[in-house]
């Protein structure tokens, strides 16, 4: 058997005369979701294969030309330097998420065309993706590594975008996205222990993404209790003063119970921009024979209803019927004085 370099023992040779460089970096790391139960299920030369199929599809065809990249065990860290000239930067990092958003998009089908695998293989993925300043560790004009806030940020917006999709955080996201892809994006916010606890984050994420409640919650703050989400059509919102909506439980004596109401935004051409506009709505609670509701006046949201003159529908694709406009009702418990 002939002689193997390993690859730590290379990277240890060379760290005693690494150095520090500093650079513009997007960041976009990639996991496969369901990883540890497909591992768990299947031989570790399968699973083995299988990653290596996923590594060279993406990195072939999906990002070609990375400037880093680096696997994470059940995904993937990609790195690519931002342009040096500012005006080439909407179009670069929209093409990364444009890149981003197929992935998902076809990640079921993957390894389709790869006859080494004969096994059920894991269908979605998530990505989260972030710019900004990074450090990477050069030695003998070789990058062993980057590390820096967005990098630590993309990883954590990875792990927002459940069950899939591509969550993306820029305080300039509107710029940097083009008007091609914006569709593709809405907007959202999101609190992250350790980096956003109590002011959000603002992200534009994929239709696929469900953000929980909890995650547009401060973390420094006492927990809510959320129940079911409810839509309603705009349609019949407007013709009731107030309604009712079931809670996961009785409130204590020192909590309080609130709806909270998401209002989708429309530009003035009646269709949908991508925002969200959220109200919360404190209600009176009622004891009925399946357990407990909070009673809200909707005199607040069906002004707002009539004053952004909301649509009660939306036109879909061509040759499809028009889709109802809906506001969702969300109703939680809070704690008093939180």
């Amino acid at each position: 058997m002939t002689d193997v370099v390993q690859l730590h023992e290379r990277w240890q040779t060379l760290l005693p005369n690494a150095h520090a460089e500093s650079c513009q970096v997007v960041a976009t790391f990639l996991d496969i979701r369901s990883f540890s139960t497909f591992a768990t299920h299947n031989e570790s030369f399968d699973v083995a294969i299988y990653l290596r199929s996923v590594y060279q599809r993406v990195l072939s065809e999906v990002f070609p030309k990375p400037d880093f990249f680096k696997p994470t065990g059940d995904g993937l860290l990609v790195i690519h330097h931002t342009p040096p000239i500012p005006e080439d930067l909407p179009l670069f990092v929209s093409s990364v998420l444009d890149k981003c958003v197929s992935l998902v998009q076809d990640f079921g089908r993957i390894t389709v065309d790869d006859v080494t695998i004969n096994f059920p293989v894991p269908q979605q993925l998530g990505i989260g993706v972030a710019r900004g300043s990074a450090t990477r560790l050069v030695s003998d004009s070789l990058v062993l590594d980057y590390t820096g806030r967005c990098l630590n940020l993309a990883a954590r917006l990875m792990d927002k975008a459940r069950p899939s999709g591509v969550v993306f955080a820029d305080p300039l996201s509107a710029q940097l996205i083009t008007e091609e892809l914006a569709p593709r994006f809405s907007a959202d916010h999101v609190y992250i222990r350790g980096i956003a606890e109590n002011e959000p984050i603002p992200v534009s994420i994929t239709s696929d993404v469900k953000l929980s409640l909890a995650d547009r919650e401060p973390i420094s703050h006492p927990r809510n209790t959320w129940g079911d989400n409810t839509p309603r059509n705009v349609g019949d919102v407007l013709r009731y003063d107030s309604l009712n909506f079931p809670l996961p439980r009785a409130p204590k004596r020192h909590e309080s119970a609130f709806v909270q109401v998401a209002i989708p935004g429309f530009n003035n051409y009646g269709t949908r921009d991508g925002t969200t506009s959220y109200l919360t709505i404190p209600g009176t609670v009622k004891e009925v024979p399946d357990g407990w509701v909070v009673h809200i006046q909707l005199k607040s949201v069906n002004k707002i209803l009539k004053d952004k003159n909301i649509p009660r529908t939306v036109s879909m694709l061509w040759g499809t019927l028009p889709a109802q406009t809906q506001v969702i009702f969300t109703p939680f418990i809070k704690p008093n004085n939180s």
